[in-house]
């Protein structure tokens, strides 16, 4: 019986193998497979695709039924073609391998549609969104529905900022933020919130993304709700009888000795709104406004009193002062200022899947005014910014990571940001005990200069192990354009 069984599929396989129209059926199928896996679906391919895979189904249940019945004598006659055969399976063998390359360079470092796809898959979540009206949940309502299925770190810090808008009835209709912490183990996890009502009913969560942690108190997630649990939202909102609102909080801020819109409030909600600063205004600052019309209608910027570490800044004036001898321009990973005049800043402008878009504004004035000279410096989408860097008013540098932050990127510009291309760099290989090679460094720091030549680190990224997860030093003779590994830093 077993005997008949394999007979019956080593004719089935040989006819298939030796049918033109099924080899043509084959190569369709993975021409439009791939071209999916790759592209997503594009035009009519979907459709092609799925008239293939009818049309090879159909032959192989054909084929099937014909070789059951078909005598072996006749068997012998439809194969004594030995050369077609042999081209067939050679053809075959070649579209398979063809195209099931390319499959698996679509599955894997973001190479196409294929990998986004698989990673939503393993890290993207949803949430049913119960306590999705402001004015009586607050945005506590948000992370008690979330830890309903994902329990988060006791203690959350922001990425960027938390923003949300809702309706005149409080109905939450949209928010976005990035947060981290570590959870009972002392392991980081990190987790990209976003939900929009057009789009979904639920609170769709993606893990595992790369935060770039600092663990900066001024960006605790805490104050934001407490903050919003005292204020009179819906009394305040009715005040401007609109039909959209929004609430935005980026943490402490230091708004000087400006009181335009300030109102500090204390636990039992009594507002304390000062029309003259006797010294800087501190704090974490929750701003609830009207989309659009913010340089018309000011915010409401409320700071919560009561706890003498909300109310303070994170470092002593003396401290502030000896910074600023140092280094008067305040330089982070996503703004540079050539000057207190000139200053450069990447704004996040779109995320998706653990990915950030980004538009780069500068500033000639000293942050009076910003202009948007990029609205896509990236030219795609990137997990996070990860530096920027301007050596002058022309030349510049950028840094990115990917989502999951265990490689980088970095970009340069010649003509003051309006263009950036991506920098190549030959992969260092090193040698293991084992005999393997590997090329650990991956992920390129901001560079610097030193006598004329351009230096950076090229580190490991979050899964680097190598050797104490060491750097790597690269130079470059001609301002940043082409770079050579130089040698191995031990990291301190």
């Amino acid at each position: 019986m077993i005997y008949i069984f394999r007979g019956n599929v080593k004719r089935v396989l040989i006819s298939l193998l030796t049918n033109p129209i099924f080899i043509i059926g084959y190569w369709i199928f993975g021409h439009e497979l791939a071209s999916i896996c790759r592209y997503g679906r594009m035009n009519n391919n979907l459709y092609i695709l799925l008239l293939s895979i009818v049309l090879l189904f159909s032959i192989i249940l054909i084929t099937t039924i014909k070789m059951i019945k078909v005598s072996d004598h006749k068997l012998k006659n439809l194969t004594n073609l030995k050369s077609w055969k042999n081209i067939s399976i050679i053809i075959f063998v070649a579209i398979t391998l063809l195209y099931g390359v390319n499959i698996y360079k679509s599955a894997t470092n973001y190479g196409g549609k294929l990998a986004w796809y698989i990673e939503r898959l393993k890290n993207e979540r949803s949430v049913k969104f119960e306590h999705n009206n402001i004015y009586n949940y607050g945005v506590k309502g948000i992370f008690e529905d979330i830890n309903k299925e994902h329990t988060l770190p006791q203690e959350l810090y922001m990425v960027n900022n938390f923003s949300l808008e809702f309706n005149s009835d409080g109905t939450i209709t949209s928010f976005d933020t990035f947060v981290y912490g570590k959870n009972e183990d002392g392991k980081e996890e990190s987790y990209l919130i976003t939900f929009d009502k057009n789009k979904s009913k639920n609170i769709t969560l993606i893990l595992n993304g790369y935060a770039g942690p600092t663990y900066n108190v001024d960006m605790l997630v805490e104050p934001l709700v407490k903050t919003v649990s005292v204020i009179p939202i819906k009394q305040k909102v009715s005040e401007w009888n609109e039909n959209q609102y929004g609430l935005v909080y980026y943490g402490k801020r230091n708004w000087g000795y400006n009181t335009n819109g300030i109102i500090n409030i204390d636990k039992d909600g009594k507002e304390y709104s000062p029309e003259v600063a006797t010294s800087e205004i501190i704090g974490y600052t929750v701003s609830i406004f009207i989309p659009g019309k913010e340089k018309m209608i000011t915010p409401a910027r409320y700071n919560l009193i009561g706890d003498p570490n909300w109310s303070k800044p994170s470092t002593t004036q003396n401290q502030v002062n000896s910074n600023e001898k140092k280094n008067e321009l305040k330089n982070t990973k996503e703004q540079f200022y050539l000057s207190k005049e000139v200053g450069f800043k990447l704004d996040v402008t779109d995320k998706a899947l653990g990915s950030t878009f980004y538009s780069l504004s500068k500033t000639m004035d000293g942050e009076k005014t910003w202009t948007v000279i990029n609205n896509d410096p990236f030219s795609g989408t990137i997990g996070s910014a990860s530096g920027i860097v301007f050596i002058d008013d022309k030349l510049g540098f950028l840094g990115a990571v990917n989502p999951s932050g265990n490689e980088g990127a970095l970009y340069r510009t010649d003509d003051g940001g309006t263009s950036f291309k991506k920098v190549n760099f030959t992969p260092h290989k090193v040698k293991l005990d084992n005999g393997q090679s590997l090329s650990p460094f991956d992920s390129p720091g901001m560079p610097y200069e030193e006598d004329g030549v351009f230096n950076l680190l090229m580190g490991q990224g979050s899964d680097g192990d190598y050797n104490g997860n060491s750097s790597a030093l690269y130079q470059s003779k001609d301002k940043g354009q082409t770079w050579e590994y130089i040698k191995e830093v031990k990291n301190s």
